[in-house]
């Protein structure tokens, strides 16, 4: 379930053990840009990330962090991972005009790694800046940034997920 980041850092620093032992594999951090105010052209697009999922409520655009996490829904039928598009039948919904509706899919490694795969899409996805071949696996390291269309996101194992929560301030 997405939830925000300051959730994650609250149960961190006051169940960690307990926390640690619910943790996901691993985990999409979306940060929102800070704000600021802009003139568009008219004809411009703007491109605005509006909801986290189909089933929960809006949440972005109260300029907190949430928290993706990275797992198989069991509704989802695609057999070769997890998951990343702008449709509510995907494991990962980033619903946002620049990712296609089925943009990428995750695939976990026997020894705990992962791997991204772009499934074809218009606007590209990204590890570390540079664009991935459609179809062809790339390997990711803890806490690399990705991209899809314009949506960016650092992508977690758990285990340095938990270093990132242990350096932010608890409640």
């Amino acid at each position: 379930m997405v939830e925000l980041l300051s959730l994650h850092i609250g149960r961190f620093h006051k169940e960690r053990a307990d926390y640690e032992r619910t943790l996901p594999p691993a985990v999409l951090v979306f940060m929102p840009p800070p704000v600021v105010a802009q003139v568009l052209d008219e004809r411009e697009e703007r491109h605005q990330f509006r909801t986290l999922t189909s089933v929960v409520t809006p949440m972005l655009g109260v300029g907190e962090p949430v928290v993706f996490p990275v797992t198989k829904n069991q509704e989802n039928a695609f057999g070769r991972g997890i998951t990343v598009g702008r449709t509510g039948n995907n494991d990962v919904v980033l619903d946002d005009g620049t990712v296609s509706r089925f943009h990428a899919w995750f695939q976990r490694e026997p020894d705990g790694g992962y791997l991204l795969t772009d499934a074809g899409s218009k606007n590209g996805s990204y590890v570390a800046g540079v664009r991935l071949v459609p179809r062809r696996a790339t390997a990711l390291a803890d806490g690399t940034r990705l991209r899809f269309g314009q949506v960016e996101l650092t992508f977690y194992l758990a285990s340095g997920f938990t270093k990132v929560l242990a350096r932010r301030p608890g409640p």
